[in-house]
């Protein structure tokens, strides 16, 4: 009896430690930031896009006007390659704590369609989303194409000899330069790039005869007349800009791109509803109004749950766009 006893006089002893034990185990594990706590310490902004393309140049804008509002240092991150695959592989991997976030566009959704990637979009967590970006076709300044029937008439008389620059494939400018041709009845020979910033050095360069890209990417080159604008890609013309759309010029080619902000899928709530609200703080102000309107910017918020909705919506038009052409079964 004796024996036993000693062997079980340590029980009284650990279970009088139990409560701060399991006090400690429980906080470990749900590791949630307070309000206080977070951010602590740099963000990192990843795009897929190149250093002077679209997603570059929204997330760089975005980190500029979230100064002030955020106490950290923004730092963009650029990971092109594969599309968006590179991108949303590392920050699918990345820790699920809000230090790394990712800038996404139609493109996100295109690349898991139609290549068979490590990860998705759906591995990632919708935060918000921010804008719709008017998509434009654009030629060098000293081309001698002003409107949407001279560069169908000139395709007409060269098939297949324009070179037409596009994002890489399953991007919302592929996808546009692939119904031009079928809409318009004509011919091109594709090139593609793996962001904006290349292709318009290479439309710059006359080493492709035009381009399709976001308004906004080039409007200093536009207004520096370096570059000329054919047509938008929109319902309306954009608000500000003496640009008619292929709409007007009998092409019937409406297209949508959304700018969010993505994150690791199983990010907190706290850092969810904190993006959120330093996001709106933003959009809010009067100079970061005054820069995405000028750079013809649509605005159109969406929490994450509308956002998430929005994408998955998405997801189910381009798959079925994608079926009907044949690309995918």
């Amino acid at each position: 009896m004796s024996g036993a006893q000693c062997r079980c006089g340590w029980l009284p002893r650990l279970w009088a430690f139990a409560p701060a034990f399991m006090a400690l185990v429980s906080g470990s594990c749900t590791s949630a930031p307070s309000a206080a706590q977070y951010p602590s310490k740099p963000i990192t902004f990843v795009t897929h896009s190149t250093p002077g393309g679209g997603g570059d140049v929204f997330l760089r804008e975005l980190g500029k006007y979230l100064h002030g509002i955020v106490p950290v240092p923004i730092v963009v991150e650029n990971r092109a390659g594969g599309a968006s695959a590179t991108a949303v592989s590392y920050v699918a991997q990345a820790q699920a704590n809000g230090y790394v976030l990712y800038g996404a566009t139609p493109t996100t959704l295109m690349t898991s369609i139609l290549t068979r990637t490590r990860h998705s979009f759906q591995d990632l967590q919708p935060i918000a989303n921010l804008f719709f970006d008017p998509m434009i076709l654009y030629v060098r300044g000293d081309s001698p194409w002003r409107t949407l029937a001279d560069v169908v008439n000139a395709a007409k008389q060269r098939p297949g000899q324009i070179r037409w620059g596009a994002s890489a494939a399953g991007t919302v400018e592929h996808m546009i330069a692939f119904d031009m041709q079928k809409l318009a009845g004509i011919r091109v020979q594709p090139v593609t790039f793996e962001g904006g910033g290349d292709l318009m050095v290479a439309v710059l360069g006359g080493h492709v005869d035009l381009g399709i890209g976001e308004f906004g990417e080039m409007t200093s080159l536009l207004d520096a007349g370096r570059l000329r604008a054919i047509a938008s890609f929109t319902g309306e013309r954009i608000s500000g800009a003496d640009l008619p759309t292929a709409r007007e010029q009998g092409i019937e080619l409406v297209t949508e791109k959304f700018r969010g902000v993505l994150g690791p899928k199983g990010l907190h709530a706290t850092v969810i509803r904190y993006w959120e609200d330093v996001i709106q703080k933003a959009l809010a102000t009067e100079a970061y109004r005054q820069q995405y309107e000028g750079n013809h910017l649509l605005p159109a918020y969406m929490d994450h749950e509308e956002f998430q909705g929005y994408l998955a919506r998405s997801d189910q038009t381009l798959r079925n766009y994608m079926k009907e052409l044949g690309v995918i079964q």
